[in-house]
Protein backbone atom coordinates (compact mmCIF):
# COMPACT_ATOMS: atom_id res chain seq x y z
CA UNK A 1 0.00 0.00 0.00
CA UNK A 2 1.49 3.26 -1.27
CA UNK A 3 0.45 6.17 0.76
CA UNK A 4 2.32 10.18 0.29
CA UNK A 5 2.47 11.43 3.54
CA UNK A 6 3.44 15.13 4.60
CA UNK A 7 6.23 15.35 7.46
CA UNK A 8 7.05 17.16 10.49
CA UNK A 9 10.37 18.13 11.36
CA UNK A 10 10.39 18.84 15.41
CA UNK A 11 11.96 16.35 17.53
CA UNK A 12 10.27 14.58 20.58
CA UNK A 13 12.47 12.51 23.14
CA UNK A 14 10.70 9.53 23.99
CA UNK A 15 12.80 7.18 26.02
CA UNK A 16 12.04 3.41 26.62
CA UNK A 17 10.44 3.13 24.06
CA UNK A 18 7.99 -0.14 24.47
CA UNK A 19 8.45 -1.01 20.79
CA UNK A 20 9.54 -4.82 22.88
CA UNK A 21 5.95 -4.89 23.83
CA UNK A 22 4.34 -3.96 20.44
CA UNK A 23 2.65 -6.97 19.34
CA UNK A 24 2.01 -7.49 15.78
CA UNK A 25 -1.46 -8.82 14.76
CA UNK A 26 -0.78 -8.57 11.25
CA UNK A 27 1.97 -8.52 8.69
CA UNK A 28 1.62 -6.46 5.33
CA UNK A 29 1.93 -8.72 2.75
CA UNK A 30 4.04 -8.47 -0.84
CA UNK A 31 6.38 -5.64 0.49
CA UNK A 32 9.75 -4.31 -1.03
CA UNK A 33 12.26 -2.93 1.35
CA UNK A 34 15.51 -1.00 0.12
CA UNK A 35 18.14 -1.71 2.39
CA UNK A 36 21.02 1.01 1.80
CA UNK A 37 24.25 1.61 3.92
CA UNK A 38 27.86 2.59 3.47
CA UNK A 39 29.30 -0.48 3.97
CA UNK A 40 29.73 -3.74 5.98
CA UNK A 41 33.27 -3.37 7.84
CA UNK A 42 31.91 -2.12 11.52
CA UNK A 43 30.05 -4.57 13.64
CA UNK A 44 27.05 -1.99 13.95
CA UNK A 45 26.07 -2.06 10.40
CA UNK A 46 26.27 -6.62 9.90
CA UNK A 47 24.05 -6.13 13.70
CA UNK A 48 21.84 -3.98 11.39
CA UNK A 49 21.80 -6.27 8.08
CA UNK A 50 21.37 -9.09 10.00
CA UNK A 51 18.27 -7.89 11.97
CA UNK A 52 16.99 -6.40 8.09
CA UNK A 53 17.05 -10.30 6.84
CA UNK A 54 15.43 -11.24 9.76
CA UNK A 55 12.65 -8.62 9.80
CA UNK A 56 11.94 -9.43 5.96
CA UNK A 57 12.47 -13.10 6.29
CA UNK A 58 9.43 -13.65 9.04
CA UNK A 59 7.08 -11.31 7.75
CA UNK A 60 7.69 -12.84 4.54
CA UNK A 61 8.64 -9.39 2.22
CA UNK A 62 11.80 -8.75 0.07
CA UNK A 63 14.43 -6.92 0.14
CA UNK A 64 16.85 -5.55 -2.02
CA UNK A 65 20.30 -5.18 -0.94
CA UNK A 66 22.30 -1.75 -1.08
CA UNK A 67 24.08 -2.01 1.58
CA UNK A 68 27.76 -1.49 0.01
CA UNK A 69 26.79 1.86 -1.88
CA UNK A 70 29.57 4.10 -0.53
CA UNK A 71 30.12 8.10 -2.07
CA UNK A 72 27.49 10.13 -2.50
CA UNK A 73 27.46 10.11 -6.06
CA UNK A 74 26.14 6.32 -6.04
CA UNK A 75 24.14 6.88 -3.29
CA UNK A 76 22.37 9.43 -5.73
CA UNK A 77 22.09 6.96 -8.35
CA UNK A 78 20.94 4.04 -6.35
CA UNK A 79 18.06 6.33 -4.49
CA UNK A 80 17.11 7.42 -8.46
CA UNK A 81 17.06 3.55 -9.43
CA UNK A 82 14.68 2.32 -6.43
CA UNK A 83 12.53 5.32 -7.34
CA UNK A 84 11.99 3.85 -10.63
CA UNK A 85 11.38 0.38 -9.08
CA UNK A 86 8.80 1.61 -7.25
CA UNK A 87 9.81 -0.22 -3.90
CA UNK A 88 7.40 0.08 -1.07
CA UNK A 89 10.38 1.48 1.34
CA UNK A 90 13.86 2.74 1.86
CA UNK A 91 15.81 2.07 5.06
CA UNK A 92 18.77 4.37 5.08
CA UNK A 93 21.56 3.82 7.28
CA UNK A 94 24.50 6.05 7.54
CA UNK A 95 24.50 7.53 3.99
CA UNK A 96 25.06 11.12 3.42
CA UNK A 97 21.60 12.65 3.85
CA UNK A 98 22.54 16.00 2.48
CA UNK A 99 23.25 14.58 -0.84
CA UNK A 100 19.95 12.57 -1.33
CA UNK A 101 17.77 15.37 0.41
CA UNK A 102 15.92 16.09 -2.91
CA UNK A 103 15.49 12.35 -3.86
CA UNK A 104 14.18 12.20 -0.34
CA UNK A 105 11.52 14.58 -1.31
CA UNK A 106 11.13 12.75 -4.74
CA UNK A 107 10.51 9.26 -3.45
CA UNK A 108 7.99 10.51 -1.14
CA UNK A 109 6.06 12.43 -3.95
CA UNK A 110 6.10 8.67 -5.84
CA UNK A 111 4.44 7.28 -3.25
CA UNK A 112 7.46 5.52 -1.52
CA UNK A 113 8.42 5.72 2.38
CA UNK A 114 11.79 6.38 3.41
CA UNK A 115 13.06 5.45 6.93
CA UNK A 116 16.40 5.94 8.63
CA UNK A 117 18.12 3.54 11.43
CA UNK A 118 20.40 5.90 13.57
CA UNK A 119 20.93 8.66 10.80
CA UNK A 120 20.05 12.11 10.15
CA UNK A 121 16.16 13.00 9.71
CA UNK A 122 15.58 15.31 6.62
CA UNK A 123 12.13 16.63 5.22
CA UNK A 124 10.29 13.89 3.80
CA UNK A 125 11.71 10.78 6.35
CA UNK A 126 8.91 9.03 8.12
CA UNK A 127 11.16 8.21 10.59
CA UNK A 128 14.47 7.45 12.34
CA UNK A 129 14.86 5.50 15.20
CA UNK A 130 18.36 6.35 17.20
CA UNK A 131 19.35 6.72 20.72
CA UNK A 132 19.99 10.35 22.26
CA UNK A 133 23.71 10.90 21.63
CA UNK A 134 23.30 13.13 24.61
CA UNK A 135 21.91 11.13 27.09
CA UNK A 136 24.68 8.54 26.12
CA UNK A 137 27.18 10.88 26.62
CA UNK A 138 25.53 11.52 29.97
CA UNK A 139 25.41 7.88 30.95
CA UNK A 140 28.81 7.64 30.00
CA UNK A 141 29.82 10.83 32.27
CA UNK A 142 28.03 9.42 35.43
CA UNK A 143 29.55 5.81 35.43
CA UNK A 144 33.11 7.32 35.17
CA UNK A 145 32.24 10.16 37.59
CA UNK A 146 30.93 7.55 40.28
CA UNK A 147 34.39 5.03 39.54
CA UNK A 148 36.88 8.84 39.73
CA UNK A 149 34.05 9.27 43.16
CA UNK A 150 33.41 12.97 41.47
CA UNK A 151 37.83 13.74 41.92
CA UNK A 152 39.94 13.77 39.24
CA UNK A 153 41.55 14.71 35.52
CA UNK A 154 39.82 13.65 32.45
CA UNK A 155 40.92 14.34 28.53
CA UNK A 156 38.21 13.79 26.12
CA UNK A 157 38.13 12.56 22.21
CA UNK A 158 35.28 14.64 20.41
CA UNK A 159 34.38 15.41 16.51
CA UNK A 160 33.31 17.79 15.13
CA UNK A 161 30.12 15.99 13.40
CA UNK A 162 27.13 16.41 15.43
CA UNK A 163 26.86 12.74 16.98
CA UNK A 164 30.02 12.93 18.68
CA UNK A 165 30.34 16.97 19.74
CA UNK A 166 26.51 15.91 21.47
CA UNK A 167 28.26 12.73 23.31
CA UNK A 168 30.94 14.88 24.13
CA UNK A 169 29.47 18.17 24.97
CA UNK A 170 27.03 16.62 27.26
CA UNK A 171 29.87 15.18 28.67
CA UNK A 172 31.98 18.34 28.93
CA UNK A 173 29.72 20.47 30.52
CA UNK A 174 29.07 17.73 33.54
CA UNK A 175 33.12 17.68 34.51
CA UNK A 176 33.36 21.92 33.95
CA UNK A 177 29.96 23.46 35.64
CA UNK A 178 28.99 20.49 38.26
CA UNK A 179 31.62 19.19 39.36
CA UNK A 180 34.32 21.06 40.94
CA UNK A 181 36.89 17.93 41.86
CA UNK A 182 36.83 17.09 38.40
CA UNK A 183 39.10 19.10 35.76
CA UNK A 184 38.90 18.45 32.24
CA UNK A 185 42.73 18.93 31.32
CA UNK A 186 42.53 18.52 27.60
CA UNK A 187 39.25 18.03 24.67
CA UNK A 188 40.95 17.15 21.23
CA UNK A 189 38.58 17.29 17.93
CA UNK A 190 39.51 14.10 16.04
CA UNK A 191 39.02 14.55 11.98
CA UNK A 192 36.01 12.31 10.98
CA UNK A 193 38.71 11.11 8.07
CA UNK A 194 42.04 9.72 9.56
CA UNK A 195 41.31 10.04 13.28
CA UNK A 196 42.76 6.64 14.12
CA UNK A 197 46.31 7.90 13.24
CA UNK A 198 45.30 11.07 15.29
CA UNK A 199 43.89 9.13 18.08
CA UNK A 200 47.12 7.52 18.46
CA UNK A 201 49.01 10.96 18.41
CA UNK A 202 46.92 12.52 20.95
CA UNK A 203 47.06 9.74 23.26
CA UNK A 204 50.55 9.59 23.06
CA UNK A 205 50.50 13.71 23.77
CA UNK A 206 48.94 12.61 26.79
CA UNK A 207 50.56 9.84 28.08
CA UNK A 208 54.01 12.39 27.69
CA UNK A 209 52.23 15.24 29.32
CA UNK A 210 49.93 14.20 32.58
CA UNK A 211 51.56 10.30 32.40
CA UNK A 212 49.71 8.75 35.57
CA UNK A 213 48.27 12.31 36.89
CA UNK A 214 45.31 11.49 34.11
CA UNK A 215 42.77 9.40 35.55
CA UNK A 216 40.27 8.94 32.67
CA UNK A 217 39.53 9.05 28.72
CA UNK A 218 36.33 10.03 27.46
CA UNK A 219 35.81 8.74 23.97
CA UNK A 220 33.22 10.22 22.00
CA UNK A 221 32.87 7.10 20.21
CA UNK A 222 34.66 3.33 21.24
CA UNK A 223 37.51 3.06 18.05
CA UNK A 224 39.40 6.11 19.20
CA UNK A 225 39.18 4.54 22.84
CA UNK A 226 40.47 1.80 21.83
CA UNK A 227 43.54 2.79 20.10
CA UNK A 228 43.96 4.78 22.96
CA UNK A 229 43.61 1.94 25.36
CA UNK A 230 46.56 0.10 23.79
CA UNK A 231 48.65 3.47 24.20
CA UNK A 232 48.20 3.65 27.73
CA UNK A 233 49.06 -0.25 28.45
CA UNK A 234 52.13 0.29 26.47
CA UNK A 235 53.05 3.56 28.69
CA UNK A 236 53.16 1.10 31.90
CA UNK A 237 49.93 1.75 32.88
CA UNK A 238 46.69 -0.48 33.72
CA UNK A 239 42.79 0.10 34.21
CA UNK A 240 43.69 0.77 38.31
CA UNK A 241 45.83 4.29 36.96
CA UNK A 242 44.17 4.88 33.62
CA UNK A 243 40.78 3.88 32.57
CA UNK A 244 38.77 4.92 29.18
CA UNK A 245 35.48 4.70 28.21
CA UNK A 246 33.49 4.73 24.90
CA UNK A 247 29.91 4.95 23.24
CA UNK A 248 28.46 2.14 20.86
CA UNK A 249 29.56 -1.46 22.15
CA UNK A 250 30.60 -4.35 19.90
CA UNK A 251 32.48 -7.66 20.15
CA UNK A 252 35.64 -5.95 20.07
CA UNK A 253 35.49 -3.67 23.03
CA UNK A 254 33.83 -5.96 24.84
CA UNK A 255 36.96 -8.42 24.33
CA UNK A 256 38.96 -5.48 25.91
CA UNK A 257 36.06 -4.66 28.76
CA UNK A 258 36.25 -8.45 29.91
CA UNK A 259 40.18 -8.86 29.47
CA UNK A 260 40.73 -6.11 32.03
CA UNK A 261 42.43 -4.00 29.06
CA UNK A 262 42.30 0.39 30.27
CA UNK A 263 38.66 0.70 28.23
CA UNK A 264 36.96 -0.14 31.19
CA UNK A 265 33.32 0.18 30.02
CA UNK A 266 31.30 1.12 27.00
CA UNK A 267 27.38 2.45 26.11
CA UNK A 268 25.70 -0.65 24.23
CA UNK A 269 23.43 0.71 21.59
CA UNK A 270 20.54 -1.45 20.80
CA UNK A 271 20.93 -1.24 16.80
CA UNK A 272 18.79 -4.21 16.53
CA UNK A 273 15.75 -2.88 17.97
CA UNK A 274 16.74 0.71 16.14
CA UNK A 275 15.51 -2.15 13.42
CA UNK A 276 13.27 -3.58 14.42
CA UNK A 277 11.42 -0.24 15.37
CA UNK A 278 11.65 1.11 11.90
CA UNK A 279 9.72 -2.34 10.34
CA UNK A 280 7.58 -1.74 13.31
CA UNK A 281 6.67 1.54 11.56
CA UNK A 282 6.93 0.62 7.76
CA UNK A 283 4.44 -2.46 8.86
CA UNK A 284 1.16 0.12 10.10
CA UNK A 285 2.34 2.26 6.77
CA UNK A 286 1.92 -0.89 4.87
CA UNK A 287 -1.29 -1.72 6.62
CA UNK A 288 -2.44 1.74 6.20
CA UNK A 289 -1.57 3.07 9.41
CA UNK A 290 -0.07 6.67 8.90
CA UNK A 291 1.43 8.88 11.50
CA UNK A 292 -0.59 10.77 13.14
CA UNK A 293 -3.45 8.68 13.11
CA UNK A 294 -4.95 6.45 15.62
CA UNK A 295 -2.41 3.78 17.01
CA UNK A 296 0.26 4.76 14.97
CA UNK A 297 3.87 4.46 16.77
CA UNK A 298 5.67 7.35 15.13
CA UNK A 299 5.72 10.55 17.76
CA UNK A 300 5.13 13.85 16.10
CA UNK A 301 8.61 14.45 15.58
CA UNK A 302 9.18 11.30 13.78
CA UNK A 303 12.32 10.61 15.98
CA UNK A 304 12.22 7.39 18.29
CA UNK A 305 14.55 7.57 21.01
CA UNK A 306 15.43 4.38 22.34
CA UNK A 307 17.67 3.81 25.43
CA UNK A 308 20.91 2.44 25.53
CA UNK A 309 22.52 0.24 28.42
CA UNK A 310 26.12 0.85 30.30
CA UNK A 311 27.95 -2.15 29.84
CA UNK A 312 31.16 -2.67 31.83
CA UNK A 313 33.08 -5.70 33.44
CA UNK A 314 30.00 -6.41 36.08
CA UNK A 315 27.43 -7.33 32.91
CA UNK A 316 29.91 -7.54 30.04
CA UNK A 317 28.62 -11.26 27.45
CA UNK A 318 30.14 -13.87 26.43
CA UNK A 319 30.90 -14.69 22.96
CA UNK A 320 28.55 -16.62 21.39
CA UNK A 321 25.68 -15.11 23.51
CA UNK A 322 22.75 -13.18 21.49
CA UNK A 323 23.25 -9.83 21.46
CA UNK A 324 20.01 -9.17 22.99
CA UNK A 325 21.65 -10.41 26.11
CA UNK A 326 23.43 -7.00 26.02
CA UNK A 327 20.18 -5.22 26.54
CA UNK A 328 18.31 -7.18 29.23
CA UNK A 329 15.65 -8.18 26.53
CA UNK A 330 14.39 -5.18 26.99
CA UNK A 331 12.39 -6.03 29.75
CA UNK A 332 10.51 -8.95 28.58
CA UNK A 333 11.05 -12.63 29.16
CA UNK A 334 14.45 -13.55 26.96
CA UNK A 335 12.58 -17.23 26.63
CA UNK A 336 9.61 -16.04 24.36
CA UNK A 337 9.73 -17.65 21.51
CA UNK A 338 7.55 -15.39 19.81
CA UNK A 339 9.38 -12.52 21.20
CA UNK A 340 10.72 -10.66 17.96
CA UNK A 341 14.22 -10.46 19.46
CA UNK A 342 14.18 -14.64 19.66
CA UNK A 343 13.25 -14.99 16.06
CA UNK A 344 15.19 -17.12 13.70
CA UNK A 345 14.77 -16.42 10.58
CA UNK A 346 17.33 -16.40 8.29
CA UNK A 347 19.95 -17.85 11.36
CA UNK A 348 18.60 -16.14 14.27
CA UNK A 349 19.93 -12.97 16.14
CA UNK A 350 23.28 -11.96 15.77
CA UNK A 351 26.19 -13.74 18.18
CA UNK A 352 28.87 -11.41 20.29
CA UNK A 353 31.71 -12.56 18.61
Amino acid sequence: MKKLIVLSLAVVMIFGFAISGFATEEFAKDVTVAICGHGLEAESCQRDFQQVKIECAHRGWEYIDAMTVRDATQQRETMETLIRKNVDAIVIIYWDMEAVADLILKAEEAGIGVYCVDTELRPGVIVSCTQNNAVAGSLMAYWGLTRLNERGNVAIFSGKWHIMRRRAYAAATLFVRDFPAVELVSEEFLPLVGYEQSAVNVAENWMTKYGNELDWIFSGWDTPGMYASKIVEQAGYTRDDIFITGIDGGSAVYDMIRDGKPFAATVSQPFELYVHTVFEVINQVELGILPGDEGSIVPQGRVIYQMPVVTDEFNVPEPGTSIHEVFGFYGGDPDDPDAWYNWQDAGGPYQIQ
